[in-house]
């Protein structure tokens, strides 16, 4: 999956025909957008499932649902109804910290 800033300084994902990164990239793109908090967040859950603090977590943002267990990560559009289940964390995890950056240097450009 590829980051990118668009003209309008908006963080979106480069167009797929894989279908499983197309809901990832929605999901991004429609509910985390450009708000560092939501990543953070996401990555915090991550950490608190992994580490035996909380068993799962749930939420539904803009579009989509994710759901978040020990072993899986769901993220379910609720208007297309496609879905993707990653069991890979790591994964995950990264596109979560490559968007973070996008964030971060869409705030250096930003007035």
């Amino acid at each position: 999956m590829e980051f990118f800033l668009d003209k309008d300084n908006y963080c979106c994902v480069k167009n797929t025909a894989n279908p499983d990164e197309q809901v990832i990239g929605d999901f991004f793109e429609g509910d985390i957008q450009g708000f560092d908090y939501y990543v953070n967040f996401l990555i915090d859950i991550i950490d608190q499932i992994k580490n035996d603090e909380i068993e799962n977590w749930q939420g539904t943002g803009n579009a989509h649902t994710i759901s978040i267990t020990k072993d899986k990560i769901n993220i379910f559009n609720e208007f297309t109804e496609m879905e993707v289940t990653i069991y890979d964390f790591g994964y995950f995890l990264s596109l979560l910290y490559q968007w973070k950056k996008l964030i971060e240097s869409r705030k250096e450009v930003s007035i």
